[in-house]
């Protein structure tokens, strides 16, 4: 159990911060809780005369989950990184701070004594599992090498281990996976192989940062069961990072949130959801129940601007004489003027495929593709020029779809240039006017895409792509990376954009309850075929394919705490 739940009745100050708990040393020595897995007390984190943490305090007992939520830059990351001596060097920490393990102060000042803590009694799972493991290496060996580090020698006892480690996280045919490299793997096996290089070290503190915020509904919940299973038998106490509510409240046995590098809420996942105290929280739940009611009804089909017909998909062999890998298999659909297209399925399904090759990106195999009744098929599937302004695309990771050397200016002007959109000399005045139609300061145009947070990062992905006024707007997983607020705030933003210029949307998403808010109609892919296609309500509420009912029963699931009594 955590050390704040004083935190609830703590005073709240005029800036609306509450005050920190009182440490667990401050406990009498009977207190089942004087001795949590994980203590920390009043950690403060600066960097250039700048607060980025301050005043926070909690702990984590044996076997029990602690969810830290909030807005980007609120200070979640920065705490994990804090706790795992993992800080930039021009971050500072407090000297008031004290961060006990299991009653022992951690040396964060010693780097060299905290690696002995590192990849022993403390482990870490990021979000994006492909970042963290080595391209060139079998994700076999990886875990070999960590238990290699842990102390086994013995290569036999090593190969076993591993196995086992796999089998634990439940890995289908360990064996076999073992000597695959890791973009061989599915999302969800890559996270699962973090999560058995982590168990390797068999630690006392398990933090997870995001590491289901990019997987779709059926595989977030599978992790997020396989980490309480993984608990319920290791014993190990869990930080878990997330911006999503419902992870949140499936995992945590408290839930912890952080505003401006300081904890504003604090409780059981049934008490923040109930009776939120802090403003902060109190907006987090209201973009739950806003996704939970369905928008007012969009216009009704009118005539179609993309017809799919019979679209194949193969992408090539990885090794010589291997086969070509199938991604999508005779998907058909249409999309008419200003409806809005949701597509899912799980990881592996094609939805991003289906997407590339709309905008032009990729080219099939077989099928056709009718953008405003032009066959692209007719021009080799590559985008004509007279279609080019009016098909765009928006990604999800909007800090790679923007040049980091560039400002914002320059790269939301690169289409107007590229499409020839405009005077010349007008072009830094419809710039400015474009950031405005997305809720953005027009000075921001000065500045270079590091220095707007993702919520802005993404917005002006968005407004650069409306400058060539779209007739159809293809939007793959635009939110899933974003917390819940400003991912809010972009759905909104894109609902109302659709309603003022009339374009149709093809939008890509793994969140059930997002992409149910914002289309109209759905199509459900499974294994690059599309398996069910009807009314957004008709899909989820009552889905008629297997792949359809597997996705809303998984959403339900991680709509719902893991212990009842949370």
């Amino acid at each position: 159990m955590t050390a704040t739940t004083e935190l609830r009745d703590a005073p709240i100050d005029a800036a609306g911060h509450r005050a920190p708990s009182a440490a667990a040393s401050d406990r009498t020595p009977g207190d089942p809780r004087a001795v949590p897995v994980l203590e920390v007390h009043d950690l403060g984190i600066r960097t250039g005369g700048r607060d980025l943490v301050a005043g926070v305090t909690f702990s984590i007992g044996a076997g029990r989950t602690l969810a830290l939520i909030g807005q980007s830059g609120s200070g979640k990351s920065m705490t994990a990184a804090a706790i795992m001596g993992l800080l930039p060097p021009d971050v500072t920490v407090s000297a008031e701070t004290r961060i006990e393990l299991d009653g022992r102060r951690l040396p964060h000042a010693d780097d060299g004594a905290m690696r002995a803590f590192r990849g022993t009694a403390l482990a870490m799972v990021f979000q994006d599992p492909m970042s963290c493991l080595n391209p060139f290496m079998t994700v076999g060996a990886q875990i070999e090498e960590a238990l290699w580090r842990r102390g086994v020698v013995d290569p036999v006892v090593r190969r076993e281990r591993s196995l086992a480690l796999m089998a634990a996280v439940e890995l289908p045919t360990p064996e076999s996976l073992r000597r695959r490299l890791p973009h061989e793997l599915s999302g969800g096996q890559q996270q699962r192989i973090m999560l058995a290089m982590a168990l390797a070290a068999e630690p006392r503190l398990l933090i997870a940062d995001e590491p289901t915020s990019a997987l779709d509904a059926s595989v977030q919940a599978e992790i997020l069961a396989l980490l309480a299973r993984l608990q319920a038998r290791f014993g190990m106490a869990i930080l878990f990072i997330t911006h999503d509510l419902a992870a949140a409240r499936r995992l945590g046995h408290e839930i912890m949130v952080m505003r401006h590098g300081r904890v504003v809420d604090f409780g059981a996942p049934r008490t923040i959801f109930t009776t939120p105290r802090h403003p902060h929280t109190r907006a987090l739940v209201a973009v739950r129940e806003m996704l939970e009611r369905p928008p007012a009804p969009r216009r009704s089909a009118g005539t179609p601007v993309l017809e799919i017909a019979g679209v194949g998909f193969d992408y090539p062999p990885r090794r010589f004489l291997d086969r070509p890998s199938p991604a999508l298999r005779e998907v058909s659909l249409t999309l008419t003027a200003g409806r809005s297209l949701g597509v899912i399925g799980e990881s592996g399904s094609g939805k991003s495929t289906l997407a590339a090759i709309v905008a032009g990106l990729k080219t099939p195999i077989s099928g056709d593709v009718r953008l405003f009744g032009t066959s692209l098929a007719a021009h080799r599937f590559a985008l004509p020029r007279a279609l080019r302004r009016r098909v765009q695309i928006v990604f999800q990771n909007p800090h790679g779809a923007l040049n980091p050397r560039h400002t914002i200016a320059t790269a939301m002007r690169e289409p107007l240039d590229l499409l020839h959109i405009g005077p010349r000399r007008a072009r830094p005045e419809r710039v400015a006017e474009a950031l405005g139609w997305v809720g953005l300061d027009p000075d921001l145009r000065l500045r270079h895409p590091h220095a707007l947070s993702g919520g802005q990062r993404q917005r002006v992905a968005i407004a650069r792509a409306l400058l060539s006024e779209p007739d159809l707007l293809v939007c793959d997983e635009v939110v899933s990376a974003l917390d819940a607020t400003v991912g809010a705030e972009i759905l909104d933003l894109l609902r109302r954009l659709q309603a003022e210029r009339g374009f149709a949307l093809m939008f890509v998403g793994h969140d059930l309850e997002v992409v149910r808010w914002i289309a109209d109609e759905i199509a459900v892919l499974a294994d690059g075929r599309l398996v069910e296609h009807g009314p957004a309500d008709r899909v989820l509420v009552a889905p008629a394919s297997v792949a359809a009912r597997r996705l809303v029963e998984a959403g339900r699931r991680a709509d719902q705490p893991s212990d009842p009594a949370k």
